[in-house]
């Protein structure tokens, strides 16, 4: 795509920073036909038909959804099926590619048709999906999307979106159907990377490099790869894919400097060593990161068939051993870490869960900093790779979530389940992420004192995660009834004059023991677990005084310097027990419609200045 016709596009910013290929792309995002179908009438009439253009009564700015202003439609009321119709050109160099069709997000199942046939699915409002649509491609293309988000199911992951007509306290707009970019790609029909994760060893300097590669017969086909860092050569190589499709014991070039492990036909995997030299580590303080470069090309021909550009964090987030009595530490490549977190629930004013631009995002991501904290908790919604691809960039720690059901049947679990293990896949590569978190306050598995089917659904999810990724850190039911974690995980909300901790670790765990809601569900016990307050602070100050219905935790907040002294007495507290609380997230960056915990505004204006903090938190922890 033209970088001309791209600015004039929303969100026009290539929308995978993990997995990059520039030139020869499509956006399609902007202005798309759409129809509410409050009486399901769309399949029966067939409005997926190329003749059903009639039905499209409304224009909607696509990557916004019909609930944003940004959207051009900002309606708030109960709509559960939706339409889209776009129609788009294929240029003819790109009719004989093999095209996929990419949806960044789309909440909540979909189907897919492209010029009158259906040509698939997907159910789950946070990850995105493609479709191979070769088949169905002509040079005038009308796509169109069928969406259904039920308003209000409680078995469906939706997070902080309302199921009641008015938000209210802690609970926010819903979203409903395309959030994220839409876009087409055109690749080889003959071969091209499927997909690709890393996974750096720090301890041993080293990175394993996992691939699925679409094609047949590999016979002179090699994969380049290309690392570097700041511009600076750090290994080339050819590989000779000739192995691929072979399941018998595989002779490589003796001169191949990594170490190769075939898999399955099409999948393989290789250790690259890192020279001591060149081994830079990524940390908040200096997120240095390596580009890789990736090329499948024939070798006789010299034909090009596939490039693609990613990057990886050198890093590793580990639990020590307990010392000297005290709990266990989180290890940052190997050294002690504090985590100063915010809580970050992702919405913007005028787009909801779609920032405005990219630099929206920087901005959100820098005011962290600017705070003086370093990492933050992506709460009840999972985030848009690009935000994440900021948060790799520019040093910021990141704890992964997703939006939970709020009832407990087989279809929530597996709905979970399914979205939450896509996540991990989607966003395994990206540094900055170092937990992943499933399940909050028990949402969608109330009463598990009282079902042993929900305590032992609880931790399956801990296994389940580790099974798929053994490289992060996992909590399994945040703030409270943990069954197995790798942190202990509290949440504290406390007026800002009646701040009161637990003054010792012993007394810490006697409180876990004997809180209304236990820190531990029975049998499970504190096994000397680092511990983290995961939820603090939520002082709500209206900065404007314009906020309508406003809500807080505890006693309302009157001025400025109220705020700013509440926030640092509370954070004073934490100093005082660094040695056995290893870390806090603050409720919350910025304020969420009525709810006014924020350090900034939903319009993301700073209630005191962010630097006030920061010189003050730079005196603190460690």
């Amino acid at each position: 795509m033209k970088e001309t016709e791209q600015n004039t596009l929303p969100r026009p910013e290539y929308p995978r920073p993990q997995f990059v290929r520039e030139n020869n792309w499509l956006n399609l995002n902007g202005e798309w036909d759409f129809v509410f179908d409050d009486l399901n009438l769309g399949l029966k009439e067939r409005w997926y038909k190329k003749e059903a253009f009639d039905k499209f009564n409304k224009k909607i700015l696509v990557p916004f959804c019909f609930q944003s202003p940004l959207s051009g439609i900002e309606d708030n009321s109960f709509h559960d099926i939706i339409w889209y119709r776009r129609e788009f050109v294929i240029q003819k160099k790109f009719q004989k590619k093999k095209v996929l069709l990419h949806f960044g997000a789309v909440d909540y199942s979909c189907m897919v048709y492209l010029n009158g046939e259906y040509v698939g699915s997907h159910e789950g409002g946070y990850i995105g999906f493609s479709i191979d649509i070769t088949e169905f491609i002509e040079e005038l293309n009308v796509m169109v999307l069928r969406v259904e988000d039920p308003s209000q199911s409680l078995e469906i992951p939706r997070g902080k979106q309302y199921w009641r007509r008015e938000i209210e306290r802690i609970f926010y707009p819903r979203v409903s159907g395309i959030w994220q970019t839409v876009w087409i790609e055109f690749v080889s029909s003959d071969f091209y990377l499927k997909k690709l994760k890393m996974t750096p060893d720090v301890d041993k300097t080293e990175v394993m490099f996992e691939f699925n590669v679409h094609g047949t017969d590999f016979s002179d086909i090699f994969l380049k790869y290309e690392i570097l860092f700041e511009n600076q050569g750090v290994i080339k190589e050819d590989i000779d894919l000739h192995f691929l499709g072979i399941f018998e014991d595989v002779e490589i070039n003796p001169e191949f400097k990594g170490r190769l492990f075939p898999k399955t036909p099409n999948c393989f995997k290789f250790k690259v060593q890192i020279p001591k030299d060149l081994n830079y580590l990524w940390d908040p303080e200096n997120p240095n990161l390596y580009d890789v470069n990736l090329k499948i090309f024939n070798k006789n021909t010299e034909m090009i068939y596939d490039e693609v550009r990613s990057y990886f964090g050198l890093r590793s987030i580990s639990v020590s051993d307990v010392k000297q009595k005290k709990n266990k530490q989180i290890l940052l490549n190997n050294k002690p870490l504090y985590q100063k977190l915010f809580l970050v629930q992702g919405y913007w004013p005028d787009g909801l869960y779609t920032a405005p631009s990219e630099n929206d995002i920087k901005k959100d991501i820098q005011y962290i900093k600017d705070f003086g904290f370093n990492g933050l908790r992506t709460h009840q919604k999972a985030f848009d790779p690009l935000f994440l691809y900021w948060c790799d960039k520019m040093g910021v720690l990141v704890w992964g979530e997703i939006g939970n059901a709020r009832r407990f049947t087989v279809n929530s679990q597996m709905r979970l389940l399914n979205e939450f293990v896509e996540e991990i896949e989607r966003d395994y590569n990206h540094p900055s992420i170092i937990s992943w978190v499933p399940i909050n306050e028990s949402w969608g598995v109330f009463s598990l004192r009282r079902d042993p089917k929900r305590a032992a659904y609880t931790l399956s999810l801990f296994y389940l995660i580790k099974s798929i990724d053994s490289t992060r850190l996992v909590v399994d039911d945040d703030g409270w009834w943990h069954t197995k974690t790798d942190i202990c995980t509290r949440h504290y909300y406390a007026d800002s004059q009646s701040i009161k901790l637990p003054d010792s670790l012993e007394e810490e765990i006697s409180n876990q023991e004997q809180a209304v809601i236990e820190t531990y569900l029975k049998p499970y016990k504190y096994a000397n677990e680092p511990i983290i307050y995961s939820e603090i602070g939520g002082f709500g100050y209206d900065f404007d005084k314009n906020v309508e219905n406003k809500w807080g935790y505890g006693n309302l907040i009157e001025t400025e310097e109220d705020l700013f002294q509440g926030v640092l007495s509370l954070l004073k507290e934490f100093e005082k027990r660094k040695d056995w609380i290893q870390g806090f997230c603050y409720t919350e960056l910025y304020d969420q419609f009525q709810e006014i915990n924020g350090l900034l505004t939903l319009d993301r204006e700073p209630k005191f200045p962010p630097a006030k903090l920061k010189e003050e938190l730079d005196k603190m922890f460690y």
